[in-house]
């Protein structure tokens, strides 16, 4: 019976998309009315040739798959075969990063599952069932979230826990994230010798912003550590971290998985934008002074120990 249902849903979305596609054929292919001419001699002025050209902000999805099925209709963590090797190829084409396509279902893998389970409005659990292989077959990309788009950028979903970097106006990246999750918590600032203590609920804003400082390696905050860190909002960054779990636990910060952190800086620019969607704003609950420390006293000389002549005084 289930099968049923999915192959039905699978013509009615294919008559769907083929109808789509015969509304967007160019009207150089339609049939044109059949002219009668008369016997008389007349000139007849050809009309100009048109072109057809869609405009360089469409989104181009991809072509439709069509990839086995599910043994034992769900995979997840320590799988191995042609099958999950076949998933991985099919979530690469479609812009996440699953790792080395290599039939390994790892923890790479478990990350880009989650970001198709988010994508789609699914339970993020990190295994495939076949659901989850229907929606690769018949992916299609979001709408962008901003309008008009620049073509370099970077998307930053709250809601729905991902992120896509656009390049060329086309997605470059699609990735699961976690962001800030509202807990309050409490920092000494500036880092180099504070003079407050700030408390303040861990949001990530929305807003537009740009990045502007990128920092290799491992790079210590006030909150931790956090790695290759791409800052765009103050101490917010796209970093990034060991744990990256299905729901928002960070500072405020855009967690991404380790692996993606190691290249994310490089498809990306100082000073390209970053839209941040569905976020809570900022709110601080309380400044503290911190006074300074006390200068304490010099020591007083120390006493000479014994058979060591006292120096005179000056």
């Amino acid at each position: 019976m289930l099968v049923s249902l999915v192959v039905a849903a699978f013509l009615v979305s294919g008559v769907a998309v083929a109808g789509s596609a015969l509304r967007d054929e160019p009207t150089s292919k339609r049939a044109q009315p059949t002219r009668t001419t008369a016997a008389a001699t007349t000139t007849t002025t050809a009309p100009a040739t048109t072109t057809t050209t869609l405009p360089p902000t469409t989104i181009i999805h991809p072509p439709w798959a069509s990839l086995p099925p599910v043994p034992g209709g769900e995979v997840g963590p320590g799988a191995q075969g042609p099958e999950v090797q076949a998933y991985e190829q099919r979530m690469v084409d479609i812009r996440f990063d699953p790792g080395p396509v290599d039939g390994v279902y790892d923890q790479k893998t478990v990350y880009a599952a989650q970001t198709l389970q988010k994508y789609v409005g699914g339970y993020p659990s990190g295994r495939i069932n076949d659901a989850d292989v229907f929606a690769l077959n018949i992916f299609r990309f979001k709408e962008p979230m901003v309008a008009p788009p620049e073509p370099n950028r970077t998307e930053v979903d709250i809601t729905a826990q991902t992120l896509t970097l656009y390049e060329n106006y086309q997605p470059k990246l699609i990735t699961t994230i976690s962001s800030g999750s509202g807990q309050n918590y409490c920092y000494n600032t500036p880092r180099e010798n504070p003079t407050s203590r700030v408390c303040e609920d861990a949001n990530t804003p929305s807003g537009t912003f740009s990045f502007y400082e990128f920092r290799s390696g491992w790079d210590k905050s006030p909150l931790g550590q956090l790695y290759n860190p791409y800052y765009f909002n103050k101490g917010i960054a796209v970093h990034g971290y060991e744990s990256v779990p299905i729901t928002p636990a960070s500072h405020g910060c855009v967690r991404i998985p380790m692996h993606i952190s190691e290249y994310f800086h490089d498809l990306v620019t100082r000073g390209d934008p970053v839209h941040v969607f569905g976020g809570a704003p900022p709110n601080v609950t309380s400044v503290t002074p911190i006074e300074p420390s006390p200068t304490l006293p010099p020591l007083p000389e120390p006493i000479p120990g014994p058979g060591v002549p006292t120096p005179p005084p000056q």
